[in-house]
């Protein structure tokens, strides 16, 4: 109101300027003879009176906002917002302050629980580690060759926990990313339950346990998935097991088909333990991402805590889940189900034969292409007990200018690394493939390298190379790749 008569008056004001200015012409006009002296000013004060009115308006939009939002800011403060809300919009705007509370709950909770996985990665890293140095140091100063010989198997035995570690990290990224997937091909469930059986003995054994496998009308041996997959949960669970059941104790896995409809059959897995179980409550917890069920037992074992996080999603993408029944200080059971093609009893693969003596690769010449010193002198050292002639390269760029001008024939193989500074491994293998050398279409190459993917194994392909060896090198496994294309 006050705003209004303002602007009446301001008005009024312009108007009356306009008529003075107006019966002053008259005296002026004569004596000045310039009328536009007069309509100058008079123009002048219309324009100023036409541009202050938009702003008054705006401070009058200003005002009545500021009003608004004082009066808000006053209700809240005496606590009688919730007065203003309608009685139909208060359970909402309750859901909706519970949702949030909710929300930051979980989120602070995930945030303490990564905090504690990130604590414990650590300790789970830096053991093994230390115990590789340690053992080192040691063997670096023994004389006694039996002393040297227990460092180097404890080192073995810590570097192989230590790539474990790594390799639950890795999988807990590609479930994390959707790029977890399934390799699925056919194999013998009861020859790979033999496998399972087998790799076990040595550590129940070890730990004074009994073990038992109990295979139940499997009448379609023959299944389609990822056997790799399927025995990381297996290993997975049976490893827990022994883990967490103490000397004298019992662990089995059963395995039973439980129905076959068209192509496809369900088979139930069982592994059982008579260790230390879990108490209700902690067994909630086992399946969430960066959560083990107790601190205190993950200090006492050890343990990632991703195990049966990836586990699960390995058993789901193969039609099943897991489910866990237990009882506090009388044992555990974990059992799953998966849904897969299978078919009758399938021929057994020929046998391979175990050959413990080192091959004969005399004749032969190879190129070893890593940019990394160390592992160059590995496997020079490692392979020299072959007879294999060797050379070496420390980036892609040099192996392909040893290769262009080298003899046709001169090299039988290259074992390249893939990421490497100046030309990476693929680039080096394309460039090989493209080559007009007669014979840069049928010289062997090998993936060596740390890029175990299944992307990286795409492309390694993709490039042209024949073969995919992972670091650290199992060198029984390079042994039968060499002896295979070297033929």
């Amino acid at each position: 109101m006050l705003l209004k008569k303002n602007t009446a008056v301001l008005l009024a004001v312009i108007v009356l300027a306009a008529d003075a200015a107006l019966a002053l012409a008259g005296y002026y006009i004569s004596r000045l003879g310039g009328l536009f002296v007069l309509i100058l000013p008079v123009l002048a004060l219309l324009a100023a009176g036409i541009s202050l009115l938009p702003m008054l308006t705006l401070l009058r939009r200003l005002k009545g906002g500021a009003g608004k939002i004082s009066g808000f800011l006053a209700l809240a403060a005496a606590g009688h917002l919730e007065k203003r809300i309608e009685v139909n919009n208060e359970e909402a705007f309750a859901e909706i302050e519970k949702t949030l509370n909710v929300m930051m709950e979980n989120l602070e909770n995930m945030s303490r629980a990564k905090s504690d996985f990130l604590s414990s990665m650590s300790h789970e890293i830096r053991t093994p580690m230390s115990a590789i140095v340690g053992m080192a140091q040691i063997a670096r100063n023994a004389t006694d060759p039996v002393r040297v010989a227990d460092c180097l198997q404890k080192i073995e035995d810590n570097s192989k926990h230590l790539i474990g570690v790594i390799n639950d990290i890795l999988d807990f990224s590609k479930i994390e990313s959707g790029k977890l997937l399934l390799d699925e091909q056919l194999f013998s469930l009861r020859e790979n339950l033999d496998f399972i059986e087998s790799m076990f003995q040595g550590k129940v054994a070890e730990k004074n346990l009994h073990f038992m496998l109990s295979v139940n009308n499997i009448k379609h041996d023959g299944i389609v998935t990822d056997s790799l997959r399927l025995n990381q949960v297996l290993i997975n669970l049976l490893s827990n097991a022994v883990k967490f059941t103490d000397a004298g104790g019992m662990i089995s896995l059963s395995v039973e088909e439980l129905m076959h409809v068209g192509d496809e059959s369900v088979y139930s897995f069982a592994v059982t333990d008579t260790g230390i179980g879990i108490a209700p409550d902690q067994a909630v917890k086992l399946f969430t991402p960066f959560v083990q069920a107790n601190a205190g037992t993950a200090k006492k074992y050890g343990g990632t805590g991703l195990g049966l996080v990836i586990s699960k999603d390995i058993v789901a993408k193969m039609g099943g889940d897991i489910e866990l029944t237990s009882t506090l200080g009388v044992g555990s059971t974990f059992s799953f189900t998966i849904r897969v093609a299978s078919q009758d009893r399938i021929a057994s693969a020929e046998p391979v034969e175990e050959d413990d003596d080192t091959p004969d690769f005399h004749g032969k010449r190879l190129l070893i292409v890593d940019d990394i010193e160390i592992n160059r002198e590995i496997a020079l050292e490692i392979l020299r007990e072959t007879g294999v002639e060797m050379e070496t390269a420390e980036n892609g760029q040099v192996a392909l200018d040893m290769f262009l001008e080298s003899p046709a024939g001169y090299f039988d193989m290259i074992l390249m690394d893939m990421q490497m500074p100046v030309m990476d491994g693929c680039e080096a293998t394309e460039m090989i493939r493209k080559s007009e050398k007669s014979d840069a279409k049928t010289i062997k190459i090998v993936a060596v390298t740390a890029n175990v993917m299944r992307d990286d194994i795409a492309r390694a392909y993709a490039s042209g190379m024949d073969g995919h060896l992972g670091k650290p090198i199992d060198f029984g496994e390079a042994y039968k790749t060499m002896a295979t294309m070297l033929k």
